[in-house]
This record gives C-alpha cells, sequence and structure tokens, in this order.
C-alpha cells in the first residue's frame, strides 16, 4: 500500500492515512478481511470517503510494526472490488440525536439550517444511487427524509434521521461482532515461561518473545511459540491441533507448535514463530479467509433484498396516488426488507462457522452449509476414515505344541521390531503391550513385499505372506488348510511363521475401527442422509464382512484411486448429491469430484485443501456434526426470511393505511432487523435456536 502514514497510535489502536484509497474504491471490504484474518487483529474500519484505515488490535498478540509491514505490502491492485456503503458511527448517531432535539427546540430558522446539514450525506447518498440508476435502501431513506424536510416537519426528519442512523450502526455493529467471533477463538493465552539469556535465566511473558529467543519448557508448561528443540526430549500433547489424545515424543531438531503443552520431560526450544506467524494463528486465518466466501443463498437472499426495494418504491407511488398523504409515502419508505435480508443469512453462517470450529470442523464458507444440506449419500474411504489406518493384533495361533501364543507372539515381534511396515509395528505394539520378553535372533533379511528371514537356534525363520512362504520356501500350508480358510472368512489379515520350512503359527490382524464410527453412520441416517456407501482396497469378501457389520448401503471393493473418482461420478449420474470422506493424496480426485468434499483431520495437506470440509480433530463423529450444523444454518436462514417477510409486510400496511408515523415505522422496522440479527447470532453457542 503506497503512501501510508499514521495519523495516531496508542496501544491497541492505529489510525492511517491512506490516500492511494482513492484510486481503488470499492475495496474496503477486501482490505477489511485481509487485516482480520491477522491473528491479534480485534477490529478493522475502512472509511473509503476519508482515506483512513482505523485498526484495534492486542497489543500482548501483534506488534505495531508488524501491523504497518502487512498494510505495506498489500497490493490493491489485487483488491475485490464491491459497492460500498456509508457507515454510522457513535459520533454521527450523537450528533444526530442532537440535530434532533435542536430541531424540535430552535426557531424554525436554524433548524432548518441544522436539519439540512445533518442530512445531506444521507440525501447526497440516496441521490447519487438514483444517478446512477440504482434503487436502493438509500433512496428509500433520502425520498422518506427528504420529503418530511420539504414540509418543514423537521422534528420528524431528524428524528427519522436518528432512527436510520442508530439502525444503521446497530445493524453494522451486530454484523462487525459475528466478524470478531473468530478473533477470539483460537488466541493463544499469555503465559510465563523461562528465557535462557547469557546472564541465566529470566521469566517473562510469552508475550514479549522475539524470534530466535532461547527457551525453557517444563512438565506442564503451554508452548506459546512455534519453534525447534534444541536439547531435551519430551511427550508434547497436541490434542489442542490435532485431536489425538497420545502424546507425542519430541527430540533435539524436532518442531513444536503454538497451543500444545509439555506432557513430560524438559526441553530447551529455539523461538522460530511468533504471534501471527504462529500455527494457530494459521488455522485461524484459514478458517477466517473462508467467511468471505459467498454462498449461492446469499446471492438470492441480496437479488430479493434489491427486488424489494423496487416493491417499497412501487407501494409509495401507489399510497401517494391513492392519499396524496406525504407522510403515509414517508412511513412506507422507511420499511424495507433489504436490511434484514441481506446481512442475516452471512451473520447465520459466520455464527454457524465460529460454532462448528469450537467443535473441531472448518467448515469453509457459505457454499459448503448450502452443499452439505442437500447431501443424501455419505461415501467413505475406508483406510484412515473408518478405520485409524493402523491394524491391530486379533490372534495369534501356534500350530505346534512348542510354541505358546506368547512364546509366538514374543518371536514375531522380536523380528519384526526391525521393520517400519505397519503390520510389523502392529505385531510389536501387541508384544510391548503384552510385557513379553525380547528373544534372541539372528541377523533380520527383509525381503521386498514378502517379509522377513532370519535365524531362531541356528535354523531358518521365515515370516511374511503365503505366497511367500508357500511358493518361495516350499512351505506346506495343507493341514491347517481349515483354520486359515476360518481367519480369513472373519476378515483377518494373516501374517505366517514358519521354522525349518514347518508352519508354526500365524498371527491375525484387523483394522482398527473408530469407536465412533456406529454413533456417527446412526446420525448421519438420522439427519437425513439415506444412502451410506463404503469404498476400500480391500478383497471383495473382506470388504463385504465390514459393510455388513456396519449395516452399509452399498460396498466397493478392491477400488484403484482413479476408480474412486468413477464411483462418485457414477453415484451422481443417479440424480444423488454426494458427500466423500476421505484423508489421502490418492483422494485428492474424490474429494474434489464430490459435492462435498471431507478431510479427516490427519489427511494429507492436498486432501484438506481439495476438501470443503476439514475436520480439526481426529474423530469421525465431527462428519455428522458438519451435517447437523449445516441443518441448524440453513433451517435459521429460512425461518429469519420468512419472519423478515411477514413482519415488515405488517409494518408496511400500517404505515400504508396512515396508522404509523415515519419514526414509529422507522422505530418498528429497525427493531425487527435487530431482532432477526440477534436470533442469528444466537446460533453460535450450543444453546442457541436449533
Amino acid at each position: 500500500m503506497i503512501g501510508l502514514q499514521l495519523r495516531h497510535h496508542f496501544p491497541g489502536r492505529i489510525r492511517f492515512k491512506a490516500m492511494c484509497l482513492k484510486h481503488h474504491r470499492g475495496i474496503g471490504d477486501w482490505v477489511k478481511q485481509s487485516l482480520m484474518a491477522i491473528q491479534g487483529i480485534k477490529e478493522v474500519r475502512v472509511n473509503e470517503p476519508a482515506c483512513a484505515i482505523v485498526i484495534h488490535y492486542d497489543p500482548e498478540l501483534i506488534r505495531y510494526n508488524a501491523i504497518k509491514a502487512r498494510l505495506e505490502e498489500m497490493d490493491l491492485a489485487q483488491g475485490e472490488k464491491e459497492d460500498a456503503e456509508h457507515i454510522y458511527t457513535r459520533g454521527d448517531v450523537a450528533l444526530n440525536v442532537i440535530g434532533t432535539l435542536a430541531a424540535a427546540m430552535l426557531p424554525q430558522r436554524w433548524a432548518a439550517m441544522s436539519t439540512a446539514t445533518l442530512i445531506a450525506p444521507t440525501l447526497y447518498e440516496g441521490f447519487s444511487d438514483l444517478r446512477k440508476r440504482e434503487i436502493s435502501v438509500e433512496v428509500l431513506d433520502a425520498v422518506a427524509i427528504g420529503l418530511s424536510a420539504w414540509r418543514g416537519d423537521y422534528r420528524t426528519a431528524m428524528l427519522t434521521q436518528s432512527l436510520v442512523s442508530l439502525g444503521e450502526y446497530m445493524e453494522h455493529q451486530t454484523s462487525r461482532s459475528s466478524d470478531q467471533l473468530l478473533a477470539e477463538l483460537m488466541q493463544p493465552k499469555n503465559t510465563r515461561v523461562w528465557l535462557i539469556t547469557e546472564n541465566g535465566k529470566e521469566q517473562v511473558c510469552s508475550s514479549l518473545l522475539n524470534e530466535g529467543d532461547l527457551i525453557e519448557l517444563m512438565p506442564g508448561d503451554a508452548i506459546p511459540i512455534d519453534g525447534r528443540v534444541e536439547s531435551g526430549t519430551a511427550l508434547i500433547n497436541q490434542s489442542t491441533l490435532t485431536g489425538e489424545s497420545v502424546p507425542v515424543r519430541r527430540e533435539v531438531d524436532a518442531v513444536v507448535y503454538s497451543g500444545t503443552s509439555v506432557h513430560e520431560g524438559a526441553i530447551k526450544v529455539r523461538v522460530e514463530k511468533i504471534g501471527s506467524e504462529a500455527t494457530t494463528a494459521k488455522i485461524a486465518k484459514l478458517i477466517y479467509e473462508s467467511l468471505s466466501e459467498k454462498s449461492e443463498i446469499q446471492q438470492v437472499t441480496q437479488e430479493m433484498a434489491k427486488r424489494r426495494v423496487k416493491i417499497t418504491l412501487g407501494i409509495g407511488a401507489a399510497v401517494f396516488a391513492l392519499t396524496q398523504d406525504i407522510n403515509r409515502v414517508a412511513s412506507v419508505f422507511l420499511v424495507d426488507y433489504s436490511c434484514s435480508l441481506k446481512l442475516s443469512t452471512p451473520v447465520t453462517f459466520k455464527s454457524i462457522m465460529y460454532r462448528a470450529a469450537q467443535q473441531g470442523i472448518l467448515l469453509k464458507g457459505g457454499s459448503a452449509i448450502e452443499k452439505l444440506v442437500k447431501v443424501d449419500t455419505c461415501v467413505f474411504d475406508k483406510t484412515g476414515t473408518l478405520t485409524h489406518g493402523d491394524m491391530e493384533v486379533t490372534d495369534v495361533v501356534p500350530f505346534c505344541r512348542d510354541n505358546t501364543a506368547r512364546d509366538l507372539l514374543a518371536i514375531a515381534a522380536s523380528v519384526e521390531e526391525h521393520s517400519s511396515h505397519p503390520l510389523s509395528q502392529a505385531v510389536v505394539a501387541a508384544a510391548r503391550d503384552n510385557a513379553l520378553p525380547h528373544i534372541d535372533h539372528g541377523e533380520v533379511e527383509y525381503i521386498i513385499a514378502h517379509g522377513l528371514r532370519s535365524q531362531l537356534h541356528d535354523r531358518c525363520l521365515v515370516m511374511g505372506s503365503r505366497h511367500f512362504l508357500e511358493a518361495h520356501e516350499g512351505v506346506d500350508f495343507a493341514p491347517f488348510e481349515v483354520d486359515i480358510q476360518a481367519y480369513e472368512e472373519k476378515g483377518r489379515h494373516l501374517i505366517f511363521i514358519s521354522h525349518e520350512k514347518r508352519l508354526i503359527g500365524m498371527i491375525g490382524l484387523r483394522d482398527h475401527l473408530r469407536e465412533d464410527v456406529i454413533t456417527t453412520l446412526a446420525a448421519l441416517r438420522e439427519s437425513g442422509i439415506s444412502q451410506l456407501v463404503m469404498i476400500s482396497g480391500d478383497r471383495a469378501f473382506k470388504a463385504q464382512m465390514l459393510g455388513d457389520e456396519l449395516q452399509l448401503d452399498a460396498v466397493y471393493a478392491e477400488a484403484t484411486p482413479e476408480s474412486k473418482s468413477h464411483i462418485i461420478e457414477s453415484l451422481k449420474q443417479q440424480g444423488r448429491t454426494v458427500m466423500f470422506v476421505g484423508d489421502g493424496v490418492n483422494d485428492a480426485p474424490a474429494l474434489t469430484k464430490a459435492d462435498v468434499g471431507v478431510a479427516m483431520c490427519k489427511g494429507t495437506e492436498l486432501a484438506r485443501q481439495a476438501a470443503d470440509v476439514v475436520l480439526l480433530r481426529d474423530q469421525l463423529y465431527g462428519v455428522a456434526q458438519a451435517r447437523q450444523l449445516a441443518n441448524i444454518a440453513m433451517s435459521m436462514v429460512n425461518s429469519n426470511i420468512k419472519l423478515a417477510e411477514y413482519i415488515n409486510s405488517g409494518i408496511m400496511l400500517g404505515a400504508a393505511l396512515g396508522w404509523l408515523s415515519p419514526a414509529a415505522s422507522a422505530l418498528l422496522h429497525n427493531g425487527t432487523t435487530l431482532s432477526i440479527l440477534a436470533r442469528s447470532l444466537a446460533v453460535r453457542h450450543d444453546d442457541g435456536v436449533n
């Protein structure tokens, strides 16, 4: 932003003069949204006619220099233009109230002068729209107030002006408060941390940390920054970011993130990112950017609002033709459907998105909410979605009397610990959980895509797939066919173990189903989704077994990344509105092809970018919650539209029949609008209107 001048600054509030705004009219909202996406900024007001930008911020989260640098980096040529409208301040409202008192108490000539001065901006804005052949609410307000002033009724003109400015101010305050919801959502709490300096250690507030500082963190400490471990080892609780309750180990050179905490151990961390650059700030920015996306119903309600202005103008003309009563015409013109229709929908969506974010769900804009409501078919990728993506040992079956199940598992784990394959790690985890001892063995040879070979008691020990042992090692499976088939029918993945070419046992594993799968599927059906479908890369009988267990409507087995998107396309061609839930790189095409894509918490970056909904916690139930919240949002939007139509129509009828003065008409109309907006804001709480 070229030519930025600081006009005044004290901690928490800055005012800039930006003359370049003269050359880029209509980008005030774009500037505001760009700044509000920065963590620590609470409120932004852009006054385009005055070329002023006022910013309220939290000085403990962001510094003045950082805000100024962000503003200077902005390229206004890239800004998205929208029709700007005058935003009333408390000063405007106070001045209009004083003008109303003056109009009532001063002589007629002086009342005329003060009234003309105060209503001039409203008249100018209305007739400017008229010159551009735009029939807007501002035109109606200008005509109504202008008619009262023309008749010499300055008290009515100023009272109406005061009510209009108060109503507009309150409406913008309500809308602004919905923008500030996320500013309070993910701001990290300031903590006291030990800062290591050349002179030793000192305890400081985390807001005073700078990049490059070295801090010491102990058990229970909240991590206020993003940084890299320089020494020590600790278990870090990342549940606030990932939803995973199990702490993760972090050693030298590992990265730790703001918003997490030290569960066990002590580490020294070099500060790399603070404030608005840290991880929690980036998540907040992603959420805030999604607020600016307009849905189809927002655009529809804005069109409805524009049409209602013309209807109001037509009714006013008809009233004048029938009654010749200017007072009635002014009363009619002060009733418009526009404000409640235009503002209530985005405020509802922002409130629901805030509530979703509190529950660990990122809804990418109003369009995602709108599409979620229409979904009738939900398709799940199996691995990492219905299951945790890891395997668990369910059966250990010895085939000879020399070994018990514990012996067999201990032998297998002692060899498998040399492999990083998920199946190997599942076997090792099972042995660790059962506190089994390590069994001495020889060197381990890893045969890619087949299994492992080692020595036990100086004899060849081999474990892996049936094909490997049978075809490559010459192991005879015939005596155990019945047992093997029984476990395969249970859907088990089997690892076979042979000693000196004799099959001594097998280990059965299965996918670890998520604990909330059943409740999620039941909640989705209850919310109106009629078809629940699973896509799996498993063989047909194994996939169908899981499908039957979960009572799914359809199962597609042996799926490839390409076939996933073909399956989605096929369902859409059948007339279904499809939601796809996945987490991997190979899910991105299906996420994009679906009407609504949902990415799991541990999904890849590509999947998260392609999705319409991102689960911020590792819980499948978030899918059902997203659907429920979308239903609440659309129910609220539709009821708000009906309320605005019915109540404003009643007020207009009263105005047309002469039952309401212009002041009463303005008061009732603005009261209705504020009530509807307050109703929309209330849904941000779990106990809000449902």
